[in-house]
């Protein structure tokens, strides 16, 4: 059980990492046009737009990180409000105080944490794809899809399975 010093430390701890974070959110603001020095999208060069494009997901992906962390610090400093802060959400074991140090949000065991992530990767969703599944019966032949296309009209990457 952590001690009354050691919730302190972590609360402030939290409020720092939940400053930062929210900085961050509010300083990543989306990307215009007139921040490379154009006045327009139409005299860009294609080389020029897929960088300006990369940037901005880039910036999506730092904003979102963001979000997602500031999210679990507010939801860490809930189980501090609740007396819950430093026990596993899973199973209730106390969370190791290095574990706390390295990520004071953290809300389970590494061992519990473990298990979440392969259960997370297990139900996670398989990309969707254009192939036209071998068992797929259509009533109207008319519809092709690109790998019926392919085949038909040749690609070289395509290949008969």
């Amino acid at each position: 059980m952590l001690t009354e010093r050691e919730l302190t430390h972590f609360k402030k701890k939290l409020l720092r990492m939940k400053q930062e974070m929210t900085k961050v959110i509010e300083s990543n603001r989306p990307l215009t046009f007139e921040d490379y020095g154009e006045l327009t999208s139409l005299d860009n060069h294609f080389a020029d737009t897929a960088s300006q494009l990369e940037d901005r997901e880039v910036q999506f992906s730092i904003k979102e990180s963001a979000q997602h962390i500031l999210t679990e610090v507010n939801e860490a400093l809930e189980r501090i409000q609740n007396g819950t802060y430093g026990k596993c959400v899973d199973t209730g074991e106390e969370i190791p105080v290095v574990r706390l140090e390295v990520l004071p949000y953290a809300k389970r065991t590494i061992e519990a944490q473990k298990q979440f992530d392969e259960t997370a990767d297990a139900l996670a969703q398989p990309e969707l794809s254009f192939s036209t599944p071998i068992d797929d019966e259509r009533g109207d032949q008319r519809l092709q899809t690109v790998d019926e296309l392919q085949y038909e009209h040749g690609n070289s990457s395509f290949r008969i399975k």
